[in-house]
């Protein structure tokens, strides 16, 4: 049912796009089309969850109005004559289209809970860090029914993060998809919308087939000179570079002790970062569209814009906020580039595009985003990013690599069109340099690589005439070839360590006790548990934890350290449990070796004064309320989900 849900979905989508961009070619169509079933797919659940509760009948409504719309735009949307386009992708665009997409999606593959032999749940080494916060975000909103959320790992506090591309696979898990299979599915359309997405965007830029291939192996295979540090007396030392594949976060392209933070865009970003992944499937259209606005100066594109604008913030809202500075930017920009006739329909484009990027992401600021920033102090002056020991031209020159280098001569040799379009590149890194927007100074690249994708495409089209400019010069295929194994040799690396990497998040028993949780105790029964990230509690069975980890909490802006305080009271001293866990209406208490470890307690006082109500391997959860004692399940099925 999950599955022919998100079929649906996507099929409306490219049912509207055929009709809305009947000029275009078949690629772009279904590329917008993809793009566009997702956002119905993530957006009209989540509005009728607001007034139903996030339930399967709020599922089917949102299913109809999609199917509404759909047959609204077939019914009264003009279908203009096909034309010729030079948007067709060439063979060598789409092969490349085929390969950065194969690659990312089988490293989500093999990086989302993949089975493992001994009944566990494995990740990669890029996904070990966040996939358990989405996992938590997509259980805890099925199974719990409440919209909007609030965090499972701090409840009663509003889940202000942008969820709702995990509310996205939280609608296919409710309906039967396997969890694993319902983060996999969308984060697979998702991921050939952003490589088709690129794609599209650099060709209505550049014009030019030849000149897609540079840009793309640069977005795609970014990375600097980190390689270098690996390769220092390599013959003497091969362990220095075998470290690659063997250390934890010791690749060309993370590589903190030697201040190397720019991380390669499927490893670090694409892969692990579901909302970046959601958010610039959404931003590549955004841009497309807009840009085709103010070169084909039609309306539909602002008009379209502005809704896919005002829908992003809580979806990524680093993208939105990129996408509105780059907006802020272009408007005058191009402006000053109009006639007296095309003055006034070109302030109404714009009029029109930020009345309902605004009208649309207004609310979603002032309910979820300026609460978690004000809480959290989030906007601070801080020059020079994540620099901590460079001089500032040599972080950016060792950390980007080549497309830093060749930007200023990119820039000489751009015509007055190019300029005006990587005008918004520049205001976007001058800002981010400038101001800190979340506590983890790190997220700023959120936003730089925003300034990267159209770097890129700049360099990629400076590249592309450089080549041309050299036909008939001996070697320029070598020099060619050159330049992009420089360019990507630390990404291939940082790719090939993601590959073979391979860490159990969940064991066999916390698979165990999640499932005996989902299906023995209520929805909304509250656990008291240690603070170690993979917690399967909230992360497998969508309970409510009292505290999580600070590695989530602290850069989420939530102050955590007066419940962190009750909860070792409440693990560490037996007389003191009774009075705190009936503050908090504590209903289980969850006992393993990181509670263990985490508090220094064997458990023992648990075990005389509640009643056990499962157990395996070193888990054991007892029941401590009333609710939870009466609902303890019968040793016959107790011993069924055991085995």
């Amino acid at each position: 049912m999950g599955i022919a849900f998100f079929v649906f979905f996507l099929g409306c989508g490219l049912a509207m796009s055929r009709r809305l961009f009947a000029e275009h070619s078949p690629w772009v169509r279904a590329w917008a089309g993809l793009a566009g079933g997702l956002l119905g797919l993530i957006w009209l659940p989540a509005v009728t969850a607001l007034l139903t509760g996030f339930t399967s009948r709020c599922q089917w409504i949102a299913a109809g109005m999609m199917g509404v719309f759909t047959l609204l735009t077939l019914r009264f949307a003009s279908a203009p004559v096909r034309m010729p386009t030079a948007d067709r992708p060439s063979r060598a665009e789409t092969g490349m289209v085929a390969l950065f997409t194969l690659l990312i999606c089988l490293l989500l593959y093999t990086h989302v809970i993949y089975p493992n032999a001994d009944g566990g749940l494995s990740v990669g080494q890029s996904t070990y860090g966040d996939l358990a916060l989405h996992l938590g975000i997509v259980t805890s909103i099925a199974e719990q029914g409440e919209f909007p959320p609030d965090y499972s790992i701090f409840p009663g506090h509003r889940l202000n993060y942008p969820f709702l591309v995990n509310s996205l696979s939280a609608s296919l898990y409710l309906l039967g998809t396997p969890l694993r299979w319902a983060v996999l599915l969308p984060s697979f359309v998702m991921a050939f919308c952003v490589v088709a997405g690129f794609t599209s965007l650099a060709r209505e830029i550049l014009q030019n087939r030849s000149a897609v291939l540079w840009a793309q192996v640069l977005f795609f295979l970014n990375g600097g000179f980190g390689f270098a540090y690996f390769l220092e007396d390599a013959s003497k030392n091969p362990e220095n570079f075998f470290r690659i594949f063997t250390g934890f976060y010791q690749t060309p392209t993370n590589l903190v002790e030697e201040n190397i933070r720019w991380s390669n865009v499927i490893c670090d970003m694409l892969v692990p970062q579901r909302t970046t992944l959601a958010g610039w499937c959404f931003l590549m259209l955004c841009l497309w569209l807009l840009y085709a606005g103010l070169t084909r100066r039609r309306r539909k594109y602002f008009v379209a814009a502005g809704i896919g604008a005002g829908l992003m913030p809580m979806i990524h809202t680093h993208s939105f906020l990129g996408l509105g500075i780059i907006s802020a930017i272009w408007l005058p920009v191009y402006l000053v580039q109009q006639t007296r006739r095309t003055v006034r329909p070109y302030l109404q484009d714009w009029i029109l595009y930020g009345a309902i990027a605004v009208g649309l992401a207004a609310p979603q600021l002032f309910a979820w985003t300026f609460q978690q920033a004000d809480e959290g102090g989030f906007l601070k002056f801080h020059f020079d990013w994540a620099n901590h020991d460079d001089i500032w031209p040599w972080f950016w020159v060792k950390n980007v690599g080549l497309v830093f280098l060749l930007l200023p001569a990119a820039l000489w040799a751009a015509n007055r069109g190019m300029l005006s379009l990587y005008s918004g590149a520049v205001g976007i890194f001058v800002l981010a340099e400038l101001v800190l927007f979340q506590p983890n100074e790190y997220d700023n690249n959120k936003l730089f690589y925003v300034w990267y994708l159209l770097s890129c495409i700049l360099v990629g089209g400076f590249l592309h005439d450089l080549h041309g400019r050299l036909e008939g010069l001996r070697g320029r295929w070598i020099a060619s070839a050159l330049i992009l194994f420089v360019a990507s040799f630390s990404a291939i690396l940082s790719i090939g360590r993601e590959a073979v990497s391979d860490y159990q998040l969940f064991d066999r028993h916390q698979v165990l006790a999640a499932e005996f949780i989902r299906l023995h105790t209520p929805k909304d029964a509250l656990f008291i548990t240690a603070d170690n990230h993979n917690n399967a509690v909230a992360a497998l069975a969508g309970r409510n934890i009292l505290v999580g980890t600070p590695i989530y909490l602290f850069f989420h802006g939530i102050g955590y350290e007066t419940r962190w305080s009750e909860l070792e009271r409440m693990y560490g001293d037996p007389a003191a449990f009774s009075e705190l866990s009936a503050k908090y209406k504590v209903d289980y208490v969850y006992f393993s070796s990181y509670e263990r470890d985490r508090f220094k307690r064997d458990g023992s006082d648990f075990e005389q004064r509640y009643p056990r109500v499962f157990a395996s391997g070193d888990i054991g959860i007892y029941a401590v309320s009333p609710r939870a004692i009466a609902a303890r399940a019968e040793p016959s099925r107790l011993s069924s989900i055991r085995r």
